[in-house]
């Protein structure tokens, strides 16, 4: 989330330059790869403005030949393939053994663009779907062309067949409701394409009540990751700003009035750093009540089951899954002490919620680390021959 960010600003600054700005991103990929598909880079000809593609060993083989490849002004996918001689490979260094496929496109500051799409997602905090065509064999769609749509029903599209747009609509509304977003083949009566879908999120809001000094890593943690973090506190709206210049959202008011204003929606993650008891109780209950999917007690676990066992949750009879919501102590046993270490342990604890994923070591993972995207098996639209790069990547790394 701040790589997108860390783009979307690039691009904002650079985009009335005169130099041209080529934005890659990767569309598909097969194998062990570093990034995974939607990452993305905004570079000039010469130079890497933000983001990245790999670990380092395609991003100066992408600015090479990123202008030439683009010159003419139409967008293209190259391939690179590092399995293609898995002991070269391996000599050279390589950390990764698998296949990429990146978009290279021209961004012309006078037409709509994705980018300009996600800026304003991320702005208004709603979720974006786009569908980039890859391959097209019938038709002659474009490649690199696009249908967009946003939570809100905002559609932008660069698709000409009316009836691939159809298509297309309809499957981003399906990875918005939760579907999942991947590489599909999709075909109409004139057009047959293939078809790279992804979901942009809107940073992960974070709610932490309390104003502690301990409070203050976890916000710098929070940004550092891309979060949109809001300090809610008793301290002057000033003092909070003075004291978390990093947070997105700074709440002063009592922290029971606080939530009538805040946002406690099925994508917030709440923390009670408050370091008071009565302050934390009233604050407990309407977060359980709430749609909020984790809330956090800093503290040992008996002060935890004083709180829920309280007058206040307990009227409120909260359900089993509701409880379930609940994380006290909270963060990762990692044996911090200390105010950096601990809000280490607690913004791990909250990526590895997010992910879905236990947060132990990976040395013990028996299955892949990141789930195997959805592809048709086996292609049927191959890229034409000459953006085909077997082991350029090492290449690359060697020079």
């Amino acid at each position: 989330m701040r790589e997108l960010s860390e783009i979307l600003t690039a691009w904002r600054s650079a985009r009335n330059s005169a130099e041209p700005l080529i934005l890659a991103t990767i569309v598909r990929v097969e194998g062990s790869t570093y990034r995974r598909p939607g990452a993305r880079m905004l570079m000039t000809g010469e130079r890497q403005l933000a983001g990245g593609i790999s670990g380092g060993c395609l991003e100066s083989d992408v600015l090479r030949k990123a202008l030439w490849r683009t010159a003419q002004g139409e967008s293209v996918v190259i391939q690179y393939d590092s399995r293609a001689d898995d002991e070269f490979a391996f000599t050279m260094g390589l950390g990764c053994n698998g296949l990429v496929e990146l978009l290279l496109e021209r961004l012309d500051p006078a037409r709509p663009q994705v980018l300009d799409f996600l800026a304003r997602g991320q702005e208004e905090r709603v979720a974006v779907a786009v569908a980039t065509v890859v391959v097209a064999a019938e038709g002659r769609e474009r490649v690199g062309a696009r249908v967009m749509l946003d939570a809100r029903g905002r559609l932008e599209a660069t698709v000409e067949d009316e009836a691939l747009r159809d298509v297309l609509r309809e499957d981003l509304e399906r990875v918005l409701a939760g579907g999942r977003a991947g590489y599909v083949r999709r075909e109409t009566a004139s057009r047959v394409v293939e078809v790279a879908l992804e979901v942009v999120q809107p940073p992960v809001p974070l709610l932490i009540f309390g104003t502690g000094v301990d409070v203050v890593p976890v916000v710098d943690l929070a940004k550092t990751v891309g979060w949109h973090v809001t300090v809610v506190g008793t301290r002057p709206a000033g003092n909070l700003r003075l004291r978390f210049p990093r947070a997105d959202a700074w709440v002063a008011s009592r922290l029971d009035k606080a939530l009538a204003g805040l946002t406690l929606d099925a994508r917030t993650l709440a923390l009670l750093m408050t370091h008071n008891y009565p302050e934390d109780e009233a604050v407990l209950a309407p977060l359980i009540a709430s749609p909020v999917r984790y809330i956090g007690v800093l503290g040992p676990r008996r002060r935890t089951e004083r709180l829920l066992a309280g007058a206040s949750v307990r009227d409120a009879r909260p359900t089993v899954e509701q409880l379930a919501r609940v994380y006290g102590p909270m963060g990762l046993d990692i044996g911090a002490e200390g105010g950096d270490e601990i809000a280490l342990s607690i913004v791990a604890e909250l990526q590895a919620f997010l992910s879905g994923r236990p947060g132990g070591a990976l040395r013990e993972r028996t299955t892949p680390i990141h789930p195997e995207p959805e592809q048709p098996t086996p292609r049927s639209l191959p890229l034409p021959e000459e953006n085909v790069l077997p082991v350029s990547c090492a290449l690359t790394a060697a020079s």
